[in-house]
């Protein structure tokens, strides 16, 4: 099945300009992880995590080899099976890990409230996640939340008394979810920004603490309770009615850069939440996206951290309990699989544009273009340089004319390809 034109242009659009996936609409073209996600889909998400466990993971790839794809195909297995996900992307100066609080600050204000529907637009953040879990509770009746019946509608009061007689850790945290609720009913617009600065692990002033320990919010969070609070957080999605809580963080690429102290306190605590996840964070996956180096060069100087990630094999259908998902053990070979995302991706262009091209044209310069892509031996993954380079040739030739490349084009293709993305890595990496 295709994809409605538009989300068919973003897709195209995106892929051709940086090679990276658009955040909606990856499996209309994913190809080679099926068996990786079939089986997080039946050991985990189905089951194990359902039933109130948790789990971590570890994605190992190259950069440009389908980390945050790979990402987006979890996120959106895990919507279908009920749960809430939140997925961090931070910038290549940023590293939650050297911070408790901040790993639950970068948790909370990433959480997506997501709309059905490939053209929707999904938001982020932990009110904002309320609000549409409330909204979606009185719109059917044709209600707004600041209609006076909204509040007395069963569901509602249901809700409110999950909530209540839930056992949450942090009491605070459980008053200040409740507190966000009424307030949305009640219009209290002064009260809603508190309480937003607070669930968002934002500083407070001391105008919004004295108006929160009226509704019983009577601790910050801090380094010292932050661990507590992103458990509160999950238990707090549960009783929400949802499945259980997905945390995809897709900075790994990062942690190689900090050193020093700070990569002690990062991998010390990233060594923590691998902890937390064997039972103090109910119904939550975390999932944690890094580069071959990440586990090479580091992780050997963290023992401790090490005997929680090593394994001597990596996630499958037959070993779901390994810590590491390899992006390089896939399900076809390389060549079949590049060939094959071509194949996929040829109809999305040609819907993003409502132009027609000769298959038989280009399904040669997919397969050129493929093994272009895999004898280049570049700094970046080819898979990242196959999409970019393709959809690009693809342009031109609907606006100059088709024709049948050679092997020697399709290789300066990649080759430039390879230094426009090494060019934008670069600049991600600059500290200004």
């Amino acid at each position: 099945m295709l994809p409605e034109p538009r989300l068919a242009r973003q897709i195209i659009e995106v892929l051709g300009q940086s090679g990276t996936p658009a955040p909606r609409g990856v499996m209309h073209y994913n190809v080679g992880n099926e068996s990786l996600l079939a089986a997080l889909d039946r050991h985990y998400f189905s089951s194990y995590l359902a039933d109130g466990g948790a789990v971590f993971k570890l994605v190992v790839g190259d950069y440009g080899s389908g980390k945050s794809h790979f990402l987006y195909c979890v996120r959106d297995v895990a919507w279908q099976r009920g749960f809430a996900v939140s997925k961090v992307d931070l910038s290549p100066k940023e590293c939650p890990y050297d911070d408790q609080k901040r790993v639950y600050a970068a948790v909370a204000s990433s959480l997506i409230w997501h709309e059905t529907g490939e053209l929707a637009s999904d938001e982020n953040g932990l009110t904002r996640f309320l609000d549409g879990t409330l909204r979606a509770l009185v719109s059917p009746h044709g209600l707004d939340l600041q209609d006076p019946q909204a509040a007395s509608l069963p569901d509602m009061a249901a809700l409110r008394s999950t909530l209540e007689s839930t056992a949450i850790d942090s009491l605070s945290y459980q008053r200040a979810v409740l507190g966000y609720m009424d307030a949305l009913l009640r219009g209290q617009e002064q009260r809603l920004e508190s309480l937003q600065r607070w669930l968002h692990g934002e500083e407070t002033s001391p105008e919004d603490m004295r108006d929160l320990r009226l509704i019983g919010v009577t601790e910050k969070i801090g380094k010292t309770n932050a661990f507590k609070t992103l458990r509160s957080l999950c238990q707090v999605i549960r009783a929400l009615g949802y499945t259980g809580l997905v945390l995809l963080f897709d900075e790994g690429d990062r942690m190689l850069s900090i050193g020093g102290k700070s990569e002690k306190i990062a991998t010390d605590n990233l060594r923590e939440v691998i902890d937390r996840c064997r039972d103090d964070l109910p119904g939550a996956m975390f999932m944690y996206a890094v580069p071959p180096e990440f586990i090479n060069t580091v992780i050997p100087k963290y023992p401790a951290l090490q005997q929680r990630v090593q394994a001597p094999n990596y996630f499958s259908r037959a070993n779901p309990f390994s810590p590491q998902i390899s992006l390089e053990k896939l399900d076809l070979p390389d060549l079949e699989m590049l060939i094959q995302v071509g194949q996929r991706l040829l109809p999305i262009f040609q819907l993003a544009y409502d132009v027609r091209l000769d298959p038989d044209i280009q399904s040669e310069n997919i397969r050129l273009m493929a093994e272009a892509a895999l004898k280049s031996f570049l700094a970046i993954s080819h898979r990242r340089l196959f999409v970019k380079a393709l959809v690009t040739e693809w342009f031109r030739q609907k606006e100059d004319g088709q024709q049948i490349l050679n092997a020697d084009y399709a290789d300066r293709l990649i080759r430039g390809e390879s230094d426009a993305l090494l060019a934008l890595a670069e600049d991600d990496q600059r500290p200004y």
